[in-house]
């Protein structure tokens, strides 16, 4: 069975609220500013935005994290949608994300 593909909508929501916050964001704040349950905002994040985002918290033996995660979005990410063709600039950048994740 072929994986379900990523809601466009959701990951859109999701980084429209990073954008709005350059410093980064708690885990549970971002998911309630988007709108996106905590349990989904976690898969989103690490298995479709992974790429895109960068986490500071505690990790465990195992590379979980747990207590706090401040989520960002990556300087060069940031870059290139913070201007004018947000909409364009992040389908390209979903589409090259997408490809990269192919390739793992």
């Amino acid at each position: 069975m072929r994986p379900k593909k990523p809601n466009y909508a959701r990951i859109k929501r999701i980084i429209q609220v990073l954008l709005s916050n350059p410093d980064g964001i708690w885990l549970r704040k971002l998911s309630r500013e988007s709108k996106i349950p905590l349990s989904t905002l976690h898969y989103y994040l690490d298995k479709h935005m992974s790429n895109l985002v960068e986490n500071v918290g505690a990790r465990d033996e195992e590379g979980n994290f747990f207590g706090v995660r401040l989520v960002r979005l990556k300087r060069g990410v940031f870059t290139r949608l913070d201007d004018d063709s947000f909409e364009s600039s992040l389908r390209k950048i979903l589409t090259t994300n997408e490809i990269l994740s192919d390739l793992d």
